[in-house]
C-alpha cells in the first residue's frame, strides 16, 4: 500500500470518528439540536477531509453532502440548492469564457506591444512586466491564462537583460508578472475567477462590477505601489543591467497583422466588461452575461465542445456549488448560533475593532495556511468560525473572505500553493527556481498586512466595518 493511500485511508477513518463523536456524543440543548450536532458532525468531517488532503477538495464536499442526505438533515433539493444560485452560474460562464479567451490570442498580443514599449534595462522591463499584467488584467477572467501567457517571455527576458537565474533581479522580474497577472486580478469583478467564489462565502452579498473595485481599490493601489518598491527598489542589482530585448519586438511582428478571430475576441471581450460595469443600469445576471459572452465564442468558433469538456473546471464547479450548498445550513441548523456564544468571549478582543481585526485575521490566516492544504478547505473553516462574530461585530463578510483568500494565497511551503510550481517551471531553467521565488513570498505577505490594514478607513467608510 502506498503512502498515499495510507494518509488517505487514516485521513478518512479520522473524520468517520470526529464525525459521530460529534454527532451522537454531546448532549441536546437549547441551542443545539441532535440534527445541528449531526450538521457540526459533518462539517467536521468535511474540514478533516480538506485540512488532511485524505480526499480531493471535490471528492470531500461530494462524501460530505451524501452523509448529510444519510443523517436525513435535508433532502436532494435543500443540498444543492447553490449549484443554481448566481455564484455558481458566475462561475461556470467566467471558466469557460476563459477558453475562448485564450484561444482567440488577442491577450498575447496585447501583452508583448507592452512589452515592446519600454527599455532593455532593469527597471524598463519591471515596469513592462508589471504594467502588462496590470493593463491585461481587468480583460481576462481567468488568473491562470494570464500567467501562463507571460510565463515563457519572462525566462527570455531575464536571460535578455543580463540577469543571473535565481539572483534578486530575476526574482523581481519574475515577481513583478506574478503580481500583475495572478494576483491583483482580484481587484476586478472581471479579473478572476476566484472573485466568483470569494461572493459565494459572502452570505448572499452581491456584487456589481463597480460596486467590487470599490472595496478593493486601496488594496489594489497599495499594493501595486509596494509591488513596484520591492521589485525596482529591493531586488534591483548592485550592478547596471541592460539588455537586447528586440525578440519581443520580433514575436510581436511574426504574430501578423490582427486576425479576425482575434478581432472576434476583442469585442466579445468589450461587449461583456461593458455588460458588467453597467450591470446596475439594465440587471442582467452577472453569471448570465459570462453564459452569453460563451455563446459568442461557440457562435465565432473559437471554442468547441471537447475543449470546454475539457478545460472547464467542473470538478472545482462541483466543490463550489457544494461547499456553498452546505454552508447554508450553518445558520438554518442553528450552529452558527451556538459558535457565535462559544467563541464570542473568546474572540472578543480581536473583534472590538477592525484595526484590530484585520491584521489579526491576516496573521491568523498565514499561521493556518502552514496547516491547511487547501484554501478553499480553510476559507470554508475561516467563514464558520469569523462570519457569525463577524456580523455581530458589525464587520461585513466582504472583509473576512477577502482578507483570508488573499492572505491565505502566499507560497512559502510548496502544498501551499502548488500553482505557483507550475508557473516558474514554465518560465525555463534560467529564471527562478523554487527557493528563489519562495522569498518573494515572505515580501507578498507583508505587503498584503499593509494593503490590508490600510484598506480600513475606505471600509468604515463604506460601511463594511
Amino acid at each position: 500500500m502506498s503512502k498515499s493511500m495510507k494518509k488517505s485511508i487514516f485521513g478518512i477513518l479520522l473524520g468517520f470518528v470526529i464525525m459521530f463523536a460529534i454527532a451522537y456524543l454531546p448532549p441536546v440543548t437549547d441551542m443545539m439540536s441532535r440534527q445541528a450536532w449531526q450538521f457540526l458532525g459533518c462539517f467536521a468531517f468535511m474540514l478533516t477531509c480538506l485540512i488532511s488532503g485524505a480526499l480531493p477538495d471535490w471528492v470531500a464536499i461530494i462524501a460530505t453532502m451524501f452523509l448529510m442526505l444519510a443523517f436525513k438533515i435535508t433532502n436532494v433539493a435543500g443540498i444543492t440548492t447553490e449549484f443554481s444560485g448566481t455564484t455558481y452560474w458566475l462561475c461556470l460562464g467566467v471558466f469557460i469564457m476563459s477558453i475562448g479567451i485564450n484561444n482567440c490570442g488577442i491577450m498575447k498580443r496585447l501583452a508583448l506591444w507592452i512589452l515592446t514599449k519600454f527599455p532593455g534595462t532593469y527597471n524598463g522591463q519591471v515596469t513592462a512586466m508589471l504594467l502588462a499584467g496590470l493593463i491585461t488584467t481587468p480583460m481576462i477572467p481567468s488568473s491562470y491564462a494570464k500567467t501562463s501567457i507571460m510565463a515563457p517571455l519572462i525566462g527570455q527576458v531575464v536571460q535578455a537583460v543580463g540577469a543571473e537565474p535565481n539572483s534578486k533581479a530575476a526574482r523581481g522580474l519574475w515577481f513583478a508578472n506574478f503580481m500583475g497577472t495572478y494576483i491583483l486580478g482580484i481587484a476586478f469583478f472581471s479579473g478572476s475567477a476566484f472573485v466568483g467564489l470569494m461572493i459565494g462565502f459572502m452570505g448572499g452579498l452581491t456584487f456589481t462590477w463597480g460596486s467590487w473595485i470599490k472595496g478593493t481599490i486601496v488594496w489594489y493601489i497599495v499594493l501595486i505601489v509596494l509591488t513596484y518598491v520591492y521589485c525596482a527598489i529591493l531586488c534591483k542589482p548592485k550592478e547596471k543591467l541592460s539588455g537586447d530585448v528586440s525578440f519581443l519586438k520580433e514575436q510581436y511582428k511574426a504574430l501578423g497583422k490582427i486576425t479576425t478571430k482575434e478581432k472576434q475576441g476583442a469585442v466579445i471581450i468589450f461587449v461583456a466588461i461593458v455588460a458588467w460595469i453597467t450591470q446596475s443600469f439594465h440587471g442582467v445576471d452577472a453569471g448570465f452575461i459570462a453564459i452569453a459572452a460563451d455563446v459568442a465564442f461557440f457562435v465565432c468558433g473559437l471554442l468547441t465542445a471537447p475543449e470546454a469538456n475539457a478545460k472547464g473546471q467542473w470538478t472545482l464547479l462541483l466543490f463550489i456549488g457544494g461547499v456553498l450548498s452546505i454552508a447554508k445550513f450553518m445558520t438554518s441548523t442553528g450552529v452558527s448560533a451556538w459558535l457565535t456564544a462559544l467563541l464570542g468571549p473568546i474572540l472578543a478582543p480581536i473583534m472590538s475593532s477592525p484595526y484590530i481585526f484585520v491584521p489579526s485575521l491576516c496573521i491568523i490566516t498565514f499561521i493556518l495556511r502552514y496547516v491547511v492544504v487547501s484554501q478553499t478547505g480553510l476559507l470554508t473553516m475561516v467563514v464558520a468560525i469569523f462570519g457569525p462574530l463577524a456580523e455581530q461585530a458589525g464587520i461585513s463578510m466582504f472583509v473576512v473572505v477577502f482578507v483570508e483568500w488573499l492572505c491565505g494565497s502566499y507560497w512559502n511551503t510548496n502544498y501551499t500553493n502548488p500553482s505557483v510550481l507550475g508557473f516558474i517551471k514554465m518560465t525555463g531553467d534560467k529564471c527562478v527556481d523554487y527557493p528563489c521565488a519562495q522569498k518573494a513570498s515572505y515580501a507578498y505577505m507583508v505587503m498584503s498586512l499593509i494593503a490590508m490594514t490600510a484598506s480600513v478607513p475606505l471600509w468604515q467608510m463604506i460601511g463594511y466595518c
